[in-house]
């Protein structure tokens, strides 16, 4: 049986009466404390969830008793229902177009992800042309499709990157249908989004060079930034971040030094994918920006932060300590080496480092062909040993705090934007009893 999904632009008066097991967590505002054990994790009995007009408005044993006209509420028994924060899954490519089955079948026969971008124009490439063939209207209504995937499954926030159209012209076409989804009356059945711009994915075809590509969009930055503002003014999105994938045989760390620095100064937030097949400079990169801006693991600004470092497969335990010690999320994307068959990142190497963890899906065609975080979260558990407290947090307040949304997303809270998610069990431990959330039975978006 499908998620239920509750709009709380719709219902605005939700009471989740008497659940076995409250979940959130405590002394989150502590930035430079990284989640990671269980006393981090507030577990409240017997509770109530009150929802009112789109915000948690009471959250304890009984609060339903405490109600004036609690006819009006809209009333679910979750007397054998865990609840919690809802998910956000804060490193995603959901909008794209065409297939790449085939190279699942390549990966079962002994090649690997390098040798098939490599040969043939697969990877990203294959990608970049069936997502170039089809109107941005197209791309909006598959990206639409995705996210309502996402948010069945208890996504309440998707990070969405674009990065497949490879030129200018064609990345702006992605980052607008990312908008457009938005911008129609039933943008409250879709998760809410921050939008990632990430042009300097790879090579671009008009462009002789990785160099001419990159200093074109550094030239229609400005333009992206003016659209990643007005998109924020009219709440469509969070504010619009940047991104580029820095690794061998594609971007190096003086490409990407250049490029998100020009976005800091246009005041948009930064990722680094960096660190999956070779250790290649992405934390170090980090620091550097950091260091720039002044920004520590308990001063951020407001808008023009370094956010993430994701992927780090090859960083070491002090690159991630460097990133500890400025606030910069390391973000594990196991399933990605799932399906690509890379590495898993060391969950004991991290924890050591005292880096905040986020879990990401890594959705997208070719290298991380699921779209459900669940499973992401049961591979960090099962694969990379992460705890379950660091998974919870991995994907709730650690992943808030890496797409900047912490103020709003990744706790309950009395007072805060109501989003969560309910899965059949009495205990926290139940969050595994699927590995792909079919046990997920409400969510409030």
């Amino acid at each position: 049986m499908a998620a239920k999904i509750w709009y709380t632009k719709k219902n605005k008066k939700i009471i989740f009466k008497n659940s076995p097991c409250v979940v959130t967590f405590q002394d989150w505002k502590e930035l430079e404390h990284n989640i990671s054990s269980q006393k981090d994790m507030k577990i409240l009995r017997n509770c109530d969830v009150v929802i009112d007009d789109g915000v948690f408005q009471a959250i304890g044993e009984n609060e339903s008793s405490k109600i004036k006209n609690v006819e009006d509420y809209h009333l679910v028994d979750a007397s054998e229902l865990v609840l919690m924060p809802g998910l956000i899954d804060c490193h995603n490519h959901p909008i794209f177009a065409g297939s790449r089955a085939n190279e699942t079948v390549l990966k079962s026969q002994g090649m690997t992800y390098e040798e098939i971008a490599a040969k043939n124009g697969g990877g990203i490439a294959a990608t970049m042309k069936a997502t170039r063939e089809v109107t941005k209207e197209k791309l909006s209504e598959i990206f639409k499709t995705n996210a309502k995937i996402a948010l069945a499954r208890g996504v309440v926030l998707l990070e969405a990157k674009t990065g497949y159209g490879l030129n200018p012209k064609e990345e702006r076409k992605m980052l607008e249908a990312i908008y457009l989804s938005y911008s129609g009356e039933d943008f409250y059945e879709l998760p809410a989004v921050a939008p990632t711009y990430l042009g300097p994915h790879a090579a671009s075809p008009e462009y002789r060079g990785l160099d001419n590509y990159l200093q074109a969009l550094i030239e229609d930055l400005p333009n992206i930034a003016s659209m990643g503002e007005e998109a924020t003014k009219k709440g469509i999105a969070f504010p619009l971040a940047a991104d580029i994938f820095l690794e061998r045989n594609y971007f190096s760390k003086e490409q990407a030094e250049r490029w998100l620095g020009a976005a800091l100064q246009h005041g948009l937030d930064v990722h680094i994918h960096s660190d999956e097949f070779s250790r290649c400079g992405g934390a170090e990169l980090a620091a550097e920006l950091a260091r720039r801006i002044e920004q520590t693991a308990s001063k951020k600004r407001i808008k023009g932060r370094v956010l993430t470092v994701d992927h780090c497969q090859y960083s070491t335990e002090s690159d991630l300590g460097r990133l500890a010690s400025l606030g910069v999320v390391a973000v594990a994307l196991p399933c990605t080496s799932f399906f690509s068959r890379i590495p898993y990142v060391d969950a004991k190497k991290w924890r050591s480092s005292g880096v905040r963890v986020a879990i990401a899906s890594d959705y997208n065609p070719g290298s991380s062909i699921m779209n459900n975080l669940w499973f992401a979260c049961y591979l960090a558990l099962s694969h990379c040993a992460f705890s379950l407290p660091e998974v919870f947090a991995g994907v709730t307040i650690n992943a808030a705090i890496a797409t900047g949304t912490e103020e709003q997303y990744g706790t309950l809270e009395q007072g805060k934007k109501a989003s969560l998610v309910a899965f059949e069990g009495n205990c926290v431990e139940d969050f595994f009893a699927s590995p792909i959330g079919d046990h997920v039975k409400h969510v409030v978006v």
